[in-house]
Order: C-alpha cells, then sequence, then structure tokens
C-alpha cells in the first residue's frame, strides 16, 4: 500500500474525525506496519478505537509514537493469549492480532433473505452539505413535483457541493497537515480569482455549460468564463453541457480560459465515504438492527445468494414470455435466486392511452403473475422488483419515474407474495450492500449532447466513457434539464454517493460488465433485441455473468 494512501486515510481518521494530531514519527510507524495491509484503513479504525479506549478522559490530543506503540503491542499481546498457537502457525502480525479483536462469542446465525430492502426514489431523504459544519442536514424544505425557483437553484448548488466536497477532499486536491509541500497537491482557483491575473496557468473546476450559442462556458457558485478548448487534451468520458469538470490552463487577456487540460472529478471510494460519514443516511431504508461486521461476513460466504436481472422485458411477446418460463424452469430446479429484478419497457407499445390498451397492458402482469405461480417455490422464496421503463403507464419524460400504478398491477399483488413495483431509478439494500437500479437508454443520450469529441483513440470502448462520466460525476443522468427534465426537489434520488457496490445501468446497448473505483457496473442488456440474454448478479463476490434464455 502506498504510504501517501496510509497518511491521508490516518489524517483523515485521527484529524479530521476525532480532532487528534499525529505527529511525523508516528504518522511513519505506522505507515511502516501497514504497508503490506490490503485493508488498512479499517487496521486504523481498530488501532485509533484502542487508542480511544486508552485515552479515554482525551487528555492527549498529540498522538506520539511511543503511544501508538504501546497500543499495537498491545493488540498483539491479547491477540496471542486470545487464540491457542500450535507449532503450525505463524507469529502473529498486525494484521493477525486486528483480526482477532473482531472474533466474538458464536452468535446466532443471521438470515440474510431479512435483509432485503428496496428504497422508494419519492421517498428517500433530501440531503445537503454545509460547507461550514462539514456534514449532510437535511434540506428545511419539502420535496414536491412542482418545484419553485428555490428548488432549481438548490438543486445546482446540491450538485456542485457533493461534488466538490469530494473534490477538494482528494489527496491530489487537498494539502495535508502533516505535508504542507504545495508541488504535493493541486490547487483549484475560484473563476472570480482569475480578474488582474493574466497570463497564469491556473486550475479551475465548475460546470460546463452553453451560456451563448456556440460558446462554452465554464460556471462555479459566483462566476463564469469563456473556455477555449480547440487544443485541449483530455482523456475518457464524456464532457456533456451540465457536466462538472477541472480545467488546467491559461488565463488569456481577453478573459478567455485557454484549456490545456480538462477531465472529471476523480470518483471516492465507497469505503472512504463511509468512513467519513458513518452514520448518514442516504437511502431512508430501515436501519440494521445487527452486528454489521456478521452481516457482513454472512453475505460474503453466502455464496449461493444471487441476483437474476432482465432489461426490456416486452411481456405482450409470446417469445418473450416463453424466454422467461424457461428461465423459471431452470431455477426451480437448482438454488432459487434471492431475487428477480424485471426492468421495462413492459410493452412493445409505443403508449398506453385508450381503454384497450390499458386491459392488455393490466392483463399482461396478470399473465405473469400466473406463470410465477407455476413455479411454487420461485414464489414462495423470490422477491420480485419490477422497474418501470419510459414506454410504461405514468412514465412520461420526468426523472424520477414514479411506479407503475395499481390500477395495472393489483391482480399481481395479490398472487406474488415478495413483490415491489419500484421506482426509476431504485436502489436495493442487501446486507451491507447498495445496489442502484437505473433504466434509461443513457449511452445514446450523453453521447449526442457532447460537447468535446469523445476520446475513442484512448478508450475505443463507448460503454466504459459512459461508466466513467456517471460515477465520476455522481450522477445517474448528468445532462441539461432541457434534454432530461427532472423533478427539481427529488434530484437527490438521482445522485450516486457513496458510491454503490454495484450499478445496473440497463440499457438499450450491448450487455457490459465493468468495474471502476470499486463499484460493479453491469447492463443486462435488452431481453427482447439480444437472443433473450439476461445478467446474473453475486453479491458474496461481487462478479455478474451473462446468461441466456435459449441455452436450456
Amino acid at each position: 500500500m502506498p504510504p501517501k494512501k496510509i497518511s491521508r486515510t490516518i489524517y483523515l481518521l485521527f484529524t479530521k474525525q476525532h480532532g487528534l494530531h499525529v505527529q511525523t514519527d508516528a504518522v511513519r510507524y505506522l505507515e511502516d506496519i501497514l504497508k503490506d495491509d490490503p485493508d488498512h484503513a479499517t487496521s486504523l479504525d481498530k488501532i485509533l478505537k484502542a487508542y480511544r479506549k486508552w485515552n479515554a478522559d482525551q487528555s492527549a490530543v498529540i498522538v506520539d509514537k511511543a503511544s501508538l506503540e504501546l497500543i499495537v503491542h498491545s493488540l498483539q499481546t491479547e491477540a496471542a493469549a486470545a487464540t491457542v498457537k500450535t507449532p503450525f502457525q505463524k507469529d502473529y502480525d498486525l494484521q493477525d492480532s486486528l483480526q482477532v479483536m473482531t472474533i466474538q462469542e458464536p452468535a446466532e446465525a443471521i438470515d440474510v433473505t431479512q435483509h432485503f430492502h428496496v428504497a422508494d426514489a419519492f421517498k428517500m431523504p433530501r440531503l445537503q452539505y454545509d460547507y461550514h459544519r462539514k456534514v449532510f442536514l437535511t434540506s428545511p424544505h419539502p420535496t414536491t413535483l412542482l418545484g419553485t425557483a428555490t428548488d432549481k437553484a438548490e438543486m445546482y448548488r446540491d450538485r456542485m457541493n457533493l461534488v466538490k466536497q469530494r473534490l477538494l477532499r482528494n489527496e491530489q486536491f487537498c494539502p495535508s497537515s502533516m505535508h504542507l509541500d504545495k508541488e504535493s497537491y493541486i490547487k483549484i482557483t475560484p473563476i472570480k480569482a482569475l480578474m488582474g491575473r493574466e497570463a497564469q496557468v491556473f486550475t479551475i473546476f465548475g460546470m460546463m455549460t452553453q451560456l451563448d450559442e456556440g460558446k462554452i462556458f465554464l460556471e462555479d457558485e459566483d462566476a463564469h468564463i469563456e473556455l477555449n478548448l480547440e487544443a485541449v487534451t483530455f482523456g475518457s468520458g464524456l464532457f456533456t453541457d451540465g457536466a462538472y469538470v477541472i480545467v488546467t490552463g491559461i488565463y488569456g487577456e481577453d478573459q478567455i480560459f485557454q484549456g490545456q487540460s480538462i477531465g472529471f472529478p476523480p470518483a471516492e471510494p465507497r469505503i472512504m465515504t463511509d468512513t467519513l460519514f458513518p452514520h448518514v443516511d442516504f437511502t431512508g431504508l430501515p436501519k440494521i438492527m445487527v452486528d454489521e461486521t456478521q452481516l457482513k461476513l454472512e453475505e460474503t460466504n453466502n455464496d449461493k445468494v444471487s441476483f437474476v436481472m432482465i432489461s426490456d422485458l416486452s411481456l405482450d411477446q409470446p417469445k418473450a414470455m416463453n424466454a422467461l418460463r424457461r428461465i423459471f424452469e431452470r431455477y426451480n430446479d437448482q438454488t432459487i435466486p434471492l431475487a428477480f429484478i424485471l426492468i421495462g419497457n413492459f410493452s412493445s407499445e409505443a403508449n398506453i392511452s385508450t381503454g384497450i390498451e390499458a386491459t392488455r397492458y393490466k392483463d399482461n402482469f396478470t399473465a405473469l403473475a400466473e406463470m410465477i405461480a407455476e413455479f411454487p417455490s420461485i414464489a414462495t422464496h423470490s422477491n420480485f422488483v419490477l422497474v418501470p421503463g419510459s414506454r410504461d403507464p405514468w412514465g412520461g419524460n420526468i426523472l424520477p419515474q414514479p411506479c407503475i400504478p395499481d390500477l395495472f398491477t393489483s391482480r399481481m399483488r395479490q398472487k406474488v407474495k415478495r413483490l415491489t413495483f419500484a421506482t426509476n431509478p431504485c436502489r436495493i439494500r442487501y446486507c451491507t450492500q447498495d445496489i442502484v437500479i437505473f433504466r434509461e437508454d443513457l449511452l445514446n443520450r450523453l453521447w449526442r449532447n457532447v460537447l468535446l469529441n469523445p476520446n475513442t483513440f484512448e478508450e475505443p470502448e463507448p460503454v466504459k466513457h459512459m461508466v466513467r462520466t456517471v460515477l465520476d460525476q455522481g450522477h445517474l443522468c448528468p445532462l441539461p434539464l432541457a434534454v432530461r427534465p427532472t423533478y427539481w426537489s427529488h434530484d437527490h434520488a438521482l445522485r450516486i454517493y457513496p458510491s454503490p457496490q454495484a450499478l445496473v445501468l440497463a440499457d438499450q446497448c450491448e450487455n457490459f460488465a465493468i468495474n471502476y473505483e470499486g463499484t460493479h457496473c453491469l447492463n443486462p442488456g435488452s431481453f427482447v433485441n439480444s437472443d433473450y440474454a439476461y445478467t446474473v448478479y453475486y453479491p458474496s463476490k461481487g462478479v455478474s455473468e451473462r446468461c441466456f434464455a435459449n441455452e436450456y
């Protein structure tokens, strides 16, 4: 593990969270003993807890090397005493000691199937980041579909604050209190601070926008500036109107910023967010009432749990229904999946506007319920989550999209035991994992609205451009409102913060599975247009597998 990353984590845990000052020799000591630890953040957290227990009266705010040596030696001694060592066992090192610390008395087995919850996009808490207090606070304004001008302004302000607080915490852009070398980080300069400083090189941050036709501007909280991006260099990603970017260049005498390089703010790993904001509820789901360490252990060891994901499932097409039946037949004779996640559009028709079409649409769900009932094991033990597409009733063209109305699903609700008609997007929490599901033809929308032609030379695969754009932006649909309208006061439901363990981008493009910054991103592909392909996700390992209904 690079010492720089370890020292950064030490600063965040000891100094930012608990107000402790770690002396330089103590930092080097921790870097040395944790250099081979792949999970150094967890080890540091346990050392910190032991230090806080030792320093119960909080009299020592300066952490020195001698104190840490005493703490680590104490942990090693306790670990050695807690376990009988055989001649075949190695000597204890620090990682062994920290692992033994987590050993507890045998507890009652946890049923992971009871830790499956689906979050409604319209019921998620609306959180805002407070820069002065460095915390997330609940917005004082109630959420509503018909938002006010204040809601629209706060939507853009909250988006920027969310990305900016993440950016300024990144080790590339934030000076550490322990390493004050100005050459070791990149300083972000506010746009309003450029005035009178022509012909100098700066790095600025803001939102790309077109205030005048044919001209690209960068806008932050207080000002905006025109960009000249003719000679700019950039890597992968789709730079659209409304995207937040970092631009390095020269401020010209004509008050135009001559860009030299442009890129996205780097994504923040989930473990870092959880470390900084361990008690913030981003989803509004029920709190976990069991020990999370044991729950995580059960989740990791239970490799039989799987989620079957099928996208673009047209229930009005007989071939699609026959293919779905073959999938049910396969799993009825094997290990039952914990969940079937069925994603729209659930009809091949353009819209449901007449009484006859509505009746037919409702009958399709009744037929689906009857098919599920033919397989008692699946009907009893599997969760069914149905996420609508844009052509499903009440979908419209505004995000987030409400669930399919009860008018069309009442019969199915009576026949299927574990059934959730979800919003689009929706979030699933399984044990300690967050899974985000979003049905949108996102790749085409992003590609059609770029302000810079994508760099296909460096990255020829379009889907990797899309994945990086979404996760770096921290938003499921980083497009202007004119292209993809959003309910202003519900825009927080589209944010991807903290980063989920799995992100399902149900798109019309080809099936893919990509790992990026600790998130497993996947697309099941169109079921009806891809020889009935679907995806199976295994949360214990964080991997997915592409399958075909016609293989069985």
